[in-house]
């Protein structure tokens, strides 16, 4: 897993094999070493809870950041194998701001101009 910062943005870019891992119930993780022994860890996981029930997370703290997606919406992800798919979410970080998290799944070719297919989850 890649992962992104931008402005308000969080990007993870996955592979379609850690598209599987999160289809089969488990997570993808990415560690950074820091310095003094720290490290920093983002991690992707699939819930069993629909969207509506909560099933979309983001939680944080100063080491690192946890993101969890219904497992249903991943489903809708690697129907096609030419194009990277992308499920988009805003999670509120004060009363007027929020952060956009983006998980985007690689497509198993790479052509030479890139095309991403969106797929944004009716709001709940």
């Amino acid at each position: 897993m890649n992962v992104r910062f931008s402005g308000q943005a969080l990007y993870c870019c996955i592979s379609r094999a850690e598209l599987a891992l999160l289809a089969s119930g488990r997570s993808v993780d990415l560690v950074v070493a820091l310095p003094r022994n720290h490290a920093f860890r983002v991690s992707v996981r699939p819930s069993v809870m629909s969207a509506d029930r909560g099933g979309w997370q983001l939680e944080s703290d100063p080491t690192g950041i946890w993101l969890t997606i219904p497992r249903t919406e991943l489903e809708q992800l690697g129907q096609t194998i030419a194009f990277a798919e992308r499920l988009m979410r805003s999670f509120p970080v004060s009363a007027s701001e929020h952060v956009q998290v983006i998980l985007e799944v690689e497509p198993e070719t790479q052509p030479e101009e890139r095309s991403v297919i969106e797929i944004t989850p009716e709001p709940s």
